[in-house]
């Protein structure tokens, strides 16, 4: 080989990894680093599954790294608390349902931090219907043969929760204080342990995401007794609604969103919640959401937080309304 040949394959070997670094995006302006998505559970959740879902198309949309990081216990508080603490600078994101935010805010008198102050909206990613379902140790075929069950024998039916003050929680305490029945609660760190102490039946059922029950549904493993609200889901028509068998009250919006530590620049969260209305609108993401019952929604900050505060003010009714506490 001459030496001209030589040189011509080494430069044509130092041209390939030029080549392929002008094909990754630069950074964009302002952007500071990896960015976390916090989840409040241990995965398998409907609140991790999103996240996973959109993190990689995120990053491309962000041009930066977006990795997703579960930090469970307290019902999501522990996961809220360490974005209050963290930058305000867009680099940490909580992955948050109402029991980390309005409910928290209703519920807790103990927090080192206020969720409707410290906590700022950046986008309400989804809304996810819940489902009542059953574990092998239930027979009756219906929610309300169960309510009858729960009000002649209190507290012999156990419900699972992904912790004290999430949504299920009070939403079936709001169910215990309708309709005089008693389910027995019993809370976990996150939605994996619960779902398997469900499947074998140490506990008797829930109220969940579909997301975070579908595949056991699908295999026949878990039953569904009632859709929460007052339509069936299409997910699962033969299901009835809350509505139709007379049971009241059941109808609360559930979403998923992101908030940042308040403080973040307006310009970061509207940088962000740009990214998200691209990503939520690839059809490849909604075939992937719908069949776990995510409604997108994609609504920024202004919006998101008009959300928030009705959410609060409901909350804090029915915990007045219902004597609910943490105890």
């Amino acid at each position: 080989m001459t030496v001209f040949r030589r040189l011509l394959l080494a430069a044509a070997t130092l041209a390939l990894p030029l080549a392929a670094s002008a094909q990754t995006p630069a950074p964009a302006p302002g952007a500071v680093g990896p960015i976390r998505l916090v989840v409040p559970f241990a995965p398998g959740g409907s609140v991790d599954v999103l996240a996973r879902l959109m993190a990689p198309r995120l990053a491309e949309q962000l041009h930066q790294e977006v990795v997703v990081e579960n930090r469970t216990g307290a019902a999501g508080l522990i996961a809220a608390e360490n974005v209050v603490l963290s930058p305000p600078n867009g680099t940490s994101l909580l992955v948050a349902s109402g029991g980390q935010v309005t409910i928290a805010a209703a519920l807790a008198n103990n927090l080192t931090f206020d969720p409707m102050r410290d906590l700022v909206p950046v986008s309400h990613l989804v809304d996810v219907p819940y489902v009542f379902v059953v574990g092998p140790s239930i027979s009756q075929k219906n929610l309300k043969d169960l309510i009858a069950e729960a009000k002649a024998n209190p507290g012999k039916i156990t419900y699972v929760s992904p912790g004290i003050g999430s949504v299920t929680h009070l939403m079936m305490e709001l169910l215990n204080q309708q309709t005089g029945a008693r389910f027995e609660h019993v809370p976990y760190r996150g939605t994996g342990q619960a779902m398997s102490d469900l499947l074998a039946g140490r506990v008797d059922m829930t109220l969940s995401s579909i997301a975070s029950v579908k595949p056991a549904l699908d295999r026949g493993e878990l039953r569904p007794i009632a859709a929460a609200g007052n339509a069936r889901l299409s997910q699962l028509p033969q299901v009835p609604s809350t509505s139709e068998l007379g049971i009241e009250g059941m109808d609360v919006r559930v979403w998923i969103g992101l908030v940042a530590r308040a403080g973040t620049p307006d310009a970061t969260i509207a940088r962000i919640d740009a990214a998200v209305k691209k990503v939520l609108a690839m059809p490849e993401l909604r075939e992937r959401m719908d069949p776990l019952g995510m409604v997108p929604v994609a609504e920024g900050p202004r919006e998101f937080g008009a959300t928030l505060a009705e959410d609060a003010a409901r909350w804090k009714q029915a915990v007045t309304r219902g004597n609910i506490t943490l105890n």
